[in-house]
């Protein structure tokens, strides 16, 4: 009851972080919902919404690739309805669970005995897809290194994100090396953890991906491809929105960025915190204050609900939909 309760309190928090956030943008002028009116015209709507979709199925092959190299069958169209069940769980889940650990459950029931590589594999699908975000947004940076240099801001934050890469290459090289692994030094050294014993599982299942180099390149150039349809629907609603004098690799730069925000768990999907970050960062970027993140990002946001609102179908059609209840209570 009590840890249902801290659940119930911490979501409760969560909402109204994010309520908050929003009411601020709104008030200050900062969010311009107005300016979204444009994208309801039937020919930016259907563009925009099959960049959505397109991004969410691409985010979903990612994962995929990643069941498989554990030795799972897993085709595009069953892992593509659980990973809509899941985005949808983001938006709409009143309780302490993530939509990760709902499409996580549905696919162990559906593949007995893979509730390991359930858990290691949508861990693995976040972590990579961090990771390309930081690569996108560094690449950019080094693209466009004149302007950052002008910009004092700009630069610590080239500095941030590098250490980010490079904190994430070597953690990574560690976890996949096989050398390490076979001299057992990560072992020896998570031994003298607490929970060490549990960590000991995460760091064997997470090797295993190293061993499939091919898969883990093809998982990071298909996270690259994912973001960048994320990244041309902000264009487009910036476009067509009439903010015309921002360039593409602004977007490009921008986005990774914002994202990352977005994913840090502290508002539902993102919402609130995304508005923010997109604000700031494109303010910093451009040199000039303009309502251009908040609105972009907002537009994402709504889409990403749209598509996933088939999940909330597909949800409904599964036998026993109801468990999730008890989920929440164990979890």
């Amino acid at each position: 009851m009590i840890k249902h309760t801290k659940k119930f309190l911490l979501q409760a928090l969560k909402i109204v972080f994010s309520a908050g956030i929003i009411y601020w943008l709104v008030s200050s002028g900062k969010l311009n919902f107005s300016a979204l009116r444009a994208l309801l015209a039937p020919g930016p709507a259907a563009m925009a919404l099959s960049l959505v979709a397109l991004n969410l199925f691409l985010a979903s092959e990612r994962w995929r690739v990643l069941i498989k190299s554990q030795g799972l069958k897993a085709k595009s169209w069953p892992v593509f309805k659980l990973s809509l069940i899941g985005i949808f769980f983001n938006f709409a889940m009143p309780g302490g669970v993530g939509g990760d650990v709902i499409k996580g459950y549905y696919f162990a029931r559906q593949n007995p005995g893979s509730k390991v590589v359930a858990v290691t594999s949508i861990l693995m699908d976040r972590v990579m897809g961090l990771f390309a975000m930081i690569l996108m947004a560094l690449l950019v940076m080094v693209y466009d290194m004149d302007h950052i240099t002008h910009v004092p801001s700009l630069m610590t934050l080239f500095w941030f994100i590098l250490a980010l890469f490079l904190g994430f290459s070597v953690a990574l090289a560690m976890v996949f090396s096989q050398q390490l692994y076979k001299k057992n030094i990560l072992k020896k050294a998570i031994n003298l953890l607490p929970l060490s014993e549990k960590f000991l599982k995460l760091y064997e299942s997470m090797h295993l991906y190293g061993r499939q180099g091919k898969r883990i390149l093809w998982v990071i150039l298909l996270s690259l491809i994912t973001q960048s349809c994320a990244i041309l629907f902000l264009y487009l609603v910036g476009i067509t929105a009439g903010y015309n004098d921002i360039s593409l690799k602004t977007y490009f730069l921008v986005a990774p960025l914002g994202f990352m925000a977005t994913a840090i768990p502290i508002s539902p999907a993102g919402v609130g915190v995304g508005q923010a970050a997109f604000y700031f960062l494109f303010n910093i970027y451009n040199g000039k204050t303009s309502d251009l993140g908040p609105t972009t990002i907002t537009a994402f946001q709504v889409g990403t609900f749209l598509v996933s609102l088939l999940g909330a179908f597909f949800y409904l059609r599964f036998k026993g939909h109801s468990e999730i209840s008890d989920l929440e209570q164990v979890s």
